[in-house]
Formats: C-alpha cells, sequence, structure tokens
C-alpha cells in the first residue's frame, strides 16, 4: 500500500524534537533579508473564498478566464469575480451537493482548468466537477480512482486528471464519462503532490513518482514513451523519493523536466533524445520567460537556468527554507510567496530581491497566478489579493 510523505513527516519531526533538548528545528529558515524595497505592493483589489486550504496540502490557484477570475476553497466554496475590480460574480457550494452529504468536506485540491466555458477541478475524495463559468451550475461529477491533487489538462474535448494512485484518467469534458484509464506502478513511498499534466501534438504528458515523465495518446490512453528523469539512489525510503511531481515545460520541441531528489533535464519532444542535464532538486513547478528557466529547489533556492544550454544564469540563496513557491514571471520581475505570508519580487535578469512584503499571515501556499498586467495571489485563508505590476 503506498504510504504518502505527509504521514510520516510529524513523526519524524517528533523524533527530533525529541532528541533536541532545545527543540531548534532541523532546517530552521533563513531571517528575512533587511533591504530597502524599491517600490510598494499596489492592490488593486481584495476579496475571500470560502476558509481557503487552512494547514492542509492543496495545489489550488485561481485561473482568469477572459475578463473574470474563479478560485475554490477546500470545503467546496468556489466563486467568480470580476477580474478587473473583484466584483462577485457568482458562488457556488459544492458541499451542498448530495455526492458530498456523507463527507466531512468536498475537499477540494486540484487546481482549477477552465476550457469551453467550463471549470474543471478535483478533490482529495476522488471526485472530478464540471461548473459552468457564467453561473456555477453545477454540470457534472465523476468519480475517478485516487486523490485528485492537480489541476486537470483540457483539450480535445478531454479532461484528464492524474490521481495519487497513479493513474492518468480521461473524461468527455461535456458529460463527465470516462474515457479511457492509464494505470502506472507507484513505489512505496511518494510525495503528497502530483504533476498537472500538459497536453501538446495530441499526446498528454505527465510526471511520474517513479522518476519518470509519460506520455500517452490523447485519444485513446495508449502510452507513447516514458522518460526517465531521475534514478532512485540512497539507503533509505525517503532518499529514494524521485518524483516528478514539477508541471513539464516545453520551449519549441524541448522539453523540460525536474525531478525531487533527482536533477533538471532538457530532451527533444519527439525523439525524447537527452539534450543536457543539471543537477537541481525540486517538486515545485518550473517557471519561464522564453530564454530561462527559473526554478525554486527544495531548500528554497532560486536559480535562473539557460533553456538552450543548460547553464545557470545566476542564483539567489537568501530565502533558504522559507517554504517558497515556484516563481511567477511578472514583467522585469520574479514573483514568488512564501509559508509565512511574504511576497518576494526578485530582478529577472539578476536574481536580486528587490522588494518584499507580507501580504498575509496565514501564509501562501501556491505560486501567484499572472495575467496581463496584474497578479493574482491567493492565501492559506481563503484571502485573494489583486495586485498591479509595479
Amino acid at each position: 500500500m503506498s504510504k504518502s510523505l505527509h504521514t510520516l513527516l510529524p513523526l519524524a519531526l517528533a523524533l527530533s524534537l525529541a532528541a533536541c533538548s532545545s527543540q531548534t528545528p532541523v532546517a530552521p529558515p533563513s531571517s528575512l533579508p533587511d533591504i530597502d524595497n524599491a517600490f510598494d505592493i499596489d492592490t488593486r483589489w481584495s476579496s475571500s473564498v470560502g476558509n481557503g486550504v487552512g494547514d492542509y496540502y492543496s495545489q489550488l490557484r485561481p485561473v482568469v478566464e477572459g475578463d473574470r477570475l474563479f478560485a475554490a476553497s477546500r470545503n467546496g466554496v468556489v466563486k467568480a469575480f470580476d477580474a478587473d475590480n473583484g466584483d462577485e460574480l457568482w458562488e457556488a457550494e459544492l458541499d451542498e451537493l448530495e455526492i458530498n452529504q456523507n463527507q466531512r468536506s468536498p475537499r477540494l485540491a486540484g487546481g482549477l482548468s477552465a476550457a469551453y466555458g467550463n471549470l474543471y477541478f478535483g478533490s482529495e475524495n476522488g471526485v472530478v466537477y464540471a461548473l459552468s463559468q457564467s453561473d456555477g451550475t453545477l454540470l457534472w461529477t465523476q468519480n475517478v480512482p485516487g486523490e485528485v491533487l492537480a489541476a486537470p489538462a483540457v483539450d480535445e474535448g478531454k479532461v484528464v486528471v492524474h490521481t495519487s494512485a497513479g493513474n492518468l484518467v480521461a473524461l468527455d469534458s461535456a458529460t463527465g464519462e470516462q474515457q479511457w484509464l492509464l494505470r502506472n506502478e507507484q513505489p512505496s513511498l511518494t510525495l503528497r503532490s502530483m504533476a498537472t499534466p500538459i497536453t501538446a501534438g495530441g499526446a498528454v504528458l505527465y510526471g511520474r513518482a517513479d522518476g519518470r515523465l509519460g506520455i500517452a495518446l490523447l485519444a485513446n490512453g495508449q502510452p507513447v514513451r516514458d522518460t526517465r528523469i531521475a534514478s532512485p539512489k540512497g539507503a533509505t525510503e525517503l532518499e529514494r523519493m524521485v518524483d516528478v511531481a514539477a508541471r513539464p515545460v516545453i520551449l519549441g520541441d524541448i522539453l523540460f523536466s525536474i525531478a525531487y531528489n533527482g536533477q533538471l533535464t532538457a530532451h527533444q519532444l519527439i525523439s525524447g533524445q537527452q539534450l543536457w542535464k543539471r543537477q537541481y532538486q525540486g517538486s515545485e513547478d518550473l517557471s519561464t520567460d522564453g530564454r530561462l528557466l527559473f526554478i525554486t529547489d527544495s531548500r528554497s533556492h532560486v536559480f535562473a537556468v539557460d533553456a538552450r544550454s543548460g547553464s545557470e544564469v545566476w542564483s539567489n540563496t537568501g530565502l533558504e527554507n522559507r517554504h517558497l513557491t515556484a516563481p511567477a514571471v511578472f514583467g522585469d520581475y520574479l514573483v514568488a510567496g512564501d509559508a509565512e505570508g511574504y511576497l518576494y519580487w526578485l530582478d529577472r535578469s539578476t536574481g536580486r530581491l528587490v522588494s518584499l512584503e507580507r501580504v498575509d499571515s496565514a501564509g501562501l501556499y501556491a505560486a501567484p497566478v499572472v495575467a496581463g498586467d496584474t497578479l493574482y495571489v491567493q492565501s492559506r485563508d481563503g484571502e485573494l489579493m489583486a495586485i498591479a505590476r509595479p
């Protein structure tokens, strides 16, 4: 039976504290950098959605489609806002549905995807939902084998979800009817994190917990190829974890992936030929400006890597162990949040930290969302903020 990392961490932490009379964390966060801010954050509007995600693991993020922003909370509140001024347009409460009557909560965890005038997302209960973007009407629900911890990929009339059990499931986008199911073996210990699938050229690409990146035909789920991103090493199960939990990135004909306890790789998309690999480790999504790849690694170090050569352009290690989100490219800056609710603004060309500001003491857990000249942030307690470009 597969064990999730989150079930082992409390025990490991308790043992470490019992063995240390000072009760000092094994890897304490670095002190907050002392800088003179280059600018102050300009918040255009703020609002809230439900109770947020609390202290639970979640990959819920807002999504912007046209002039609307959609956001959800773990307890099943889904809202639509005017992306420009923050006016609430509608609200849906999924905990009132019959399918959730016997559950403590809908436990939404997989991020929102917007397509075909609908919203698609999943839950820890193994339920996928489709709502109308226009008024929040529930269109369908479908049970799938395993928790849905990542946003679905939607393409060619299919909603593809990657479950915590290692299953890739394709549903009809209009009806929710299952189209195909692809099963993959899971290691005995995995991260409580799943890579959001992406689609390209009639195929779906998805990171796996065994250190591979899989490719399957979108039409029928037939496996095409799997590419080794990282190989298990070490004496313990923790050391041997090589989950490809970050969403892959495609630039032109090159595919980029990163693995936990593994490496960053570049492969030819069609042939699978490896072009280069570098020793970076992480589970946060990669970001790119089309020339550089931006990485938040497992120690909250931030790197910029040349996509063509794999050479490191700059690094910033000043935010070590502050539990940074993936960085978002926002104009001339990279923006990332941390577990204490700070937003950090780094110069995109040099990696220099230019501004920081605490926006919510509940903490930030997911990468900001960029749409046009606005940055959208969702905090753990469900607060939403729209921030203008400096």
